[in-house]
């Protein structure tokens, strides 16, 4: 419940700012340290189109990008109900929930897919942090019921930190441990003969730094 209101007061400070027809900028590239810098956000503005976005998680988001959803970690939506919703996932854009209410999206969506369609930036205020929010649509021929032309994933890095959300490829660095089980893994299949010896040889080669540290 703490987290509706949260989430309710930041999303009506967006909609109130792009109300009143602030002017949008863009940027190629932002990462997560950036953007919730207070300093550095001070030089971007609430709505601020963003074309690549290094998120909390070190993946690099774009428009265009195919999202899962993951699973909803959102409270049953009365006393009487004990279905789920998505915490951070909601019909329409931030304006439009100051003539609509909060609809979220529901459980039943749970591992659907959508595609990014805009990335922006809101301004935090009143002591609230800076997030990144995105427009998302589902994949055509599907059954998903759209209740607007939108579906918002807001405060992006939360929805990714809890699972509601998550990409299909990963493209941040692999880590040291995930690049060891990479290199068991082809092994294996070296050894099965899935693969040849020098498919192995070239895997090794790019892993083995990752290994290494360097």
């Amino acid at each position: 419940m703490k987290n509706f209101y949260k989430i309710t007061l930041m999303l009506l400070f967006a909609a109130s700012t792009i109300a009143f027809g602030q002017r949008l900028s863009e940027i190629d590239t932002l990462n997560y340290s950036k953007m919730i810098s207070k300093d550095e956000g001070k030089n971007f503005k609430t709505g601020m189109d963003i074309k690549h976005y290094i998120a909390y998680d070190k993946n690099t988001y774009k428009v265009g990008d195919t999202l899962v959803l993951g699973a909803p970690t959102g409270e049953g939506q009365s006393a009487f109900s004990k279905k789920r919703h998505f915490e951070y996932l909601f019909y329409g854009k931030p304006a439009g929930v100051l003539l609509k209410g909060m609809r979220y999206v529901e459980e039943q969506y749970k591992d659907y897919k959508v595609t990014i369609e805009k990335i922006q930036f809101n301004k935090g205020s009143m002591g609230l942090e800076n997030y990144v929010f995105f427009y998302v649509k589902p994949l055509p021929n599907t059954d998903f019921t759209v209740l607007d032309n939108y579906i918002t994933v807001t405060m992006v890095d939360n929805a990714i930190t809890k699972g509601e959300i998550k990409p299909i490829h990963n493209t941040r660095p692999l880590t040291r441990e995930e690049a060891v089980e990479l290199l068991k893994k082809k092994k294996e299949e070296l050894d099965l003969e899935i693969i040849t010896k020098e498919e192995f040889d070239k895997i090794r080669e790019q892993l083995t730094p990752i290994i290494k540290g360097k």
